[in-house]
């Protein structure tokens, strides 16, 4: 139980900070073009793939702990790290971001 919170706390730290560097890039990406926002779209999307760390995760990783010991801790300490670190500052960014359509749409 306890290496699926310290692993689920790790991995939400570190993904949550990559998401705030994201979301600060994405507020110049808009006027870069589609080629920029496809990458950007791409880069956000594979954070979950991060999350769950593929098949060498569980088959070379962690082959000594069982899986239904690990995966309810981690999945739990993983959503609540990501998103305590993560909410508020995308929520500011729908906001603006909608506030910025609604200047140009008007």
């Amino acid at each position: 139980m306890y290496i699926g919170v310290a692993l689920g706390l790790l991995i939400g730290v570190i993904s949550g900070i990559v998401f705030l560097l994201l979301l600060k890039t994405a507020v110049g990406t808009v006027s870069k073009g589609a080629p920029a926002i496809l990458t950007l779209t791409s880069e956000l999307l594979a954070i979950p793939a991060f999350w769950f760390g593929g098949p060498w995760f569980t088959t070379k990783l962690l082959s000594l702990v069982p899986l239904p010991d690990l995966i309810n801790p981690y999945v739990v300490s993983l959503a609540v790290t990501f998103s305590l670190i993560s909410l508020y500052p995308a929520g500011r960014w729908i906001i603006r971001l909608g506030e910025d359509f609604g200047k140009s749409g008007g």
